[in-house]
C-alpha cells in the first residue's frame, strides 16, 4: 500500500519561495501565548533536540492521533523529508515494521472544526498535513513563519507549537528542497515502497527523527515527586530510617548476646562470692609458712 502524497501549498503566488517577508500587520499583535497547558513532546533528532507542545483543545481528534503515534515510536528515525526554508518542515512517513502500527497511521481521521477566532500560525505552529476532506493520517508539519495562508481548511487546523529547540529545526538540511516538480527532494511515494533505503541512498544529507518522548501528566508527576528537593529533608528522613533499623538490628544482637553472657550486677555479685574463700586460702597459706619458719627457727635453737 502506498500513502497518497500530501503536499502543502501557499494559495498565493510561491509564497513559500518568495519568503514573504512582509513587516507585522498594523493590528496590535497579542503576546499571550495560545498554551497555557498541554501535553510536552521531546525528541532528538540530528540536528538537535526539540520540544513541542500539543494541545487538545485546539484539535481533539488530531491530538489523540499525534499522541498515539508519537507514544508507540511511530517517528522515531524517520526523514524530515520535505524541508523548505521559509515555509515548512514536514515528516510522518515511518519505517517501523509494526503492521499494526502501520495501519494505524495510514486509516484517516476525520477534521476537527476550527476554534473562533481561528488559531494564526506563527513560527513552530505544528499542524497535521492533509490533501482534502478528513484526509489526516501521520504527516505533520512544522511552520518556519508566520503565515495566514495556513489554517483555512480543516484539515490544517494546529494542534501545538515548538516550544523549545526551534533553532535546530531551522538547522534542518534543506539542499534538496521540495518534492518534484518544485524541488529535488524526495518523492513520497517512493519513500513509501522504498523505505529507507531510498532516502539514505539518494538523499543521504537529509535530517532525521533519533526518538520521542511523550511527557504524560500523571508520569510527569511522579517524576517530580521523586525528583522533589526539599533542603534534604528526605535524605534526613531516609538516613534516620536506616539508622533506625541499625538499632534495632543492635538491640536485637545485644538480647540474644544477655541470653549467655552475664550482666555487670551478676558479674559483679559473682566476683564478690569468690573474694571471702580467697582471702582464707591466703591467710592460711601464711599462717602455714609462718608456723613452718618458727618451727625450723626451734630445731636450730635445740641443735645449739
Amino acid at each position: 500500500l502506498v500513502f497518497d502524497e500530501v503536499l502543502i501549498m501557499a494559495s498565493t503566488d510561491n509564497e513559500y519561495e518568495r519568503g514573504d517577508d512582509r513587516e507585522g500587520s498594523e493590528e496590535e499583535k497579542d503576546d499571550t501565548p495560545y498554551y497555557a497547558e498541554g501535553t510536552l513532546v521531546e525528541c532528538g533528532t540530528t540536528a538537535g533536540p526539540f520540544a513541542m507542545l500539543l494541545h487538545k483543545d485546539w484539535s481533539p481528534i488530531g491530538y489523540e492521533r499525534a499522541i498515539e503515534l508519537f507514544d508507540r515510536g511511530f517517528y522515531d528515525h524517520s526523514h524530515f523529508f520535505r524541508v523548505v526554508p521559509n515555509f515548512l518542515a514536514q515528516f510522518g512517513i515511518s519505517y517501523t515494521q509494526d503492521k499494526e502500527l502501520q495501519s494505524v497511521a495510514r486509516k484517516t481521521i476525520k477534521d476537527d472544526p476550527q476554534l473562533k477566532p481561528r488559531i494564526k500560525f506563527e513560527e513552530g505552529t505544528v499542524s497535521f498535513a492533509g490533501s482534502g476532506r478528513d484526509s489526516r493520517t501521520s504527516h505533520l508539519f512544522i511552520a518556519y513563519k508566520p503565515n495566514d495562508n495556513f489554517g483555512k481548511e480543516l484539515w490544517e487546523t494546529p494542534i501545538g507549537v515548538v516550544v523549545r529547540g526551534m533553532e535546530n529545526i531551522k538547522r534542518l538540511n534543506h539542499e534538496y528542497g521540495d518534492g518534484a516538480p518544485w524541488g529535488n527532494g524526495p518523492e513520497q511515494h517512493k519513500i513509501n515502497a522504498l523505505g529507507k533505503r531510498y532516502i539514505e541512498e539518494d538523499f543521504p544529507h537529509l535530517d532525521k527523527f533519533l526518538t520521542c518522548h511523550v511527557v504524560h501528566k500523571e508520569n510527569d508527576n511522579k517524576e517530580q515527586e521523586q525528583d522533589y528537593d526539599d533542603g534534604g529533608k528526605d535524605d534526613l528522613i531516609k538516613i534516620d530510617e536506616i539508622d533506625f533499623k541499625i538499632s534495632l538490628k543492635k538491640d536485637s544482637a545485644k538480647k540474644n548476646l544477655l541470653r549467655s553472657t552475664p550482666t555487670k550486677n551478676e558479674t559483679e555479685s559473682a566476683t564478690s562470692g569468690f573474694e571471702v574463700p580467697l582471702l582464707i586460702v591466703v591467710v592460711a597459706l601464711v599462717a602455714i609458712l609462718f608456723g613452718m619458719r618458727r618451727r625450723k627457727m626451734g630445731n636450730h635453737n635445740k641443735s645449739l
